[in-house]
C-alpha cells in the first residue's frame, strides 16, 4: 500500500511557542488512522498545518508525491484536501445548504455539486430536512454532521477530522462514527484527531499517540488497545512521560 501522506521531521508552533518537534508518520492511500494524545500534545496543530492554517518552521510533508508545505490552502483544497475543524465552524447566519455550497466551491468539485449534496443528504438525513434552516439555530451534533458534510462537499481524497465528538452526546457520537466508517467505505483517506480513544480505535486501522509534538507510540488498533501510553496519553500518566522522555 503505497502512500498518500508522508509527514518527516515536522515543526511548527505559533510566535516562540513551540508545539511539534520532529513529527514524522504516514497515512496510505484508503487508509484510515488516528492521532491521539493528551491535550497540548500537537494534534490541532498536525492538521492545521496539513490544511495550511499553519505555518511549518522546518521538515517535510509529502501529499501524493507533492511537496504540500509549497502549496497554499486553496490549492490544498483542490488538490484533495479537507478538513473538518474543531469546533464545528459552521456559518450560523447561512443556511444548511448554503453551508454545504461553500463547500463545494473548488473547480475540482463545482461541476459533481448537485450529485454530492444528494450524496450527503443521504449520509445525514437530518441535514435534507433542515436544510432551509439557519446553521446557528441546529442542535451541536447536527453542526457537526454538517462540518462533515461541508467537508465531503469538496470531493476529497483525504479527509481531516479534528475531534468530530467534542461536546457530543453519546448517542450522536455513535451517530458521526458510523457516518465516519460509511465515509471509510468510499475509499477516502482518512486522518481522524480525537480525545475519544474507544471511538477513534473503532474505525482506524493504525494509530499513533503524540506526546509535546512527537510520536511516542504507534502500532494497529489492536495493540493500541492494549498500549499502556494510549491508556495513559489521556490522564498524562507516567507511561506518557516516560515514552516522552524516551524520545527527548
Amino acid at each position: 500500500m503505497s502512500a498518500l501522506l508522508s509527514v518527516n521531521g515536522l515543526h511548527a508552533g505559533y510566535g516562540e511557542s513551540a508545539v511539534l518537534q520532529g513529527l514524522d508518520f504516514e497515512l496510505h492511500r484508503g487508509e484510515v488512522i488516528c492521532l491521539l494524545g493528551a491535550n497540548g500534545a500537537g494534534k490541532t496543530t498536525t492538521m492545521g498545518v496539513l490544511s495550511g492554517l499553519v505555518e511549518a518552521s522546518a521538515g517535510r510533508v509529502r501529499y501524493d508525491g507533492m511537496d504540500l508545505l509549497a502549496m497554499p490552502s486553496h490549492e490544498r483544497v483542490k488538490a484533495g484536501i479537507a478538513l473538518s475543524p474543531e469546533g464545528r465552524k459552521v456559518f450560523p447566519n447561512l443556511t444548511v445548504e448554503e453551508n454545504l455550497i461553500l463547500g463545494s466551491f473548488n473547480v475540482n468539485a463545482r461541476a459533481g455539486r448537485k450529485g454530492k449534496l444528494e450524496e450527503v443528504y443521504t449520509l445525514f438525513p437530518r441535514l435534507a430536512e433542515r436544510r432551509v434552516q439557519s446553521s446557528g439555530l441546529m442542535s451541536g451534533g447536527e453542526q457537526q454532521m454538517l462540518a462533515l458534510g461541508r467537508a465531503l462537499m469538496s470531493n476529497p481524497r483525504l479527509l481531516l477530522l479534528d475531534e468530530p465528538s467534542l461536546g457530543l452526546a453519546p448517542k450522536i457520537v455513535q451517530m458521526v462514527f458510523e457516518a465516519i466508517r460509511t465515509i471509510a467505505a468510499t475509499s477516502i483517506s482518512i486522518l481522524l484527531v480525537e480525545q475519544n480513544t474507544h471511538a477513534a480505535l473503532s474505525v482506524a486501522t493504525r494509530g499513533y499517540v503524540m506526546a509535546a509534538g512527537r510520536i511516542v507510540h504507534a502500532g494497529d488498533t489492536t495493540e493500541l488497545r492494549q498500549s499502556a501510553e494510549v491508556r495513559d496519553a489521556f490522564i498524562g500518566g507516567k507511561s506518557a512521560r516516560a515514552a516522552e522522555a524516551n524520545h527527548a
